[in-house]
């Protein structure tokens, strides 16, 4: 008989708990940051990449004076396959300085970035962080 008891008070309190959720506003999306590796010791990280879910605003910062530019690789769902994206955000000012891009998604859309190093002028990049992904 406790044994029922249990049972029927937990599957109340999921019951109540799913009709909190039904009722409650739209969930608010995700923010999220990458770091770039650095070429340098006595740097951190060398590019630090973000994504504010509030305004779609990407924020890229180079963050180590080691004379490359900060690069974030941008893929927005549907996602890319074999390491695609969508975009890229350049950052060729000195370090310490941020580039800001506002963009428009719908909202729930998925965003992942990847923050890294990269010669604008050549094209080559590298010293990538990892993917991370958020919500608008």
């Amino acid at each position: 008989m406790r044994t029922t008891r249990i049972r029927v008070l937990g599957a109340v309190a999921a019951s109540a708990a799913l009709v909190g959720l039904a009722s409650s506003p739209a969930s608010a999306g995700t923010s999220v940051s990458s770091w770039g590796q650095s070429v340098k010791s006595s740097c951190a990280n060398g590019s630090h990449g973000r994504f504010e879910d509030a305004g779609e605003i990407f924020n890229l910062t180079d963050s180590c004076a080691d004379g490359w530019s900060a690069v974030l690789k941008v893929d927005v769902a549907p996602y890319k396959s074999d390491g695609g994206y969508d975009f890229t955000i350049w950052n060729t000012q000195s370090a310490g300085n941020t580039v800001s891009v506002n963009k428009a998604y719908a909202e729930g859309t998925g965003v992942c970035i990847q923050a890294g190093l990269g010669e604008y002028s050549s094209g080559e990049w590298g010293m990538w962080g990892y993917w991370t992904c958020g919500v608008s």
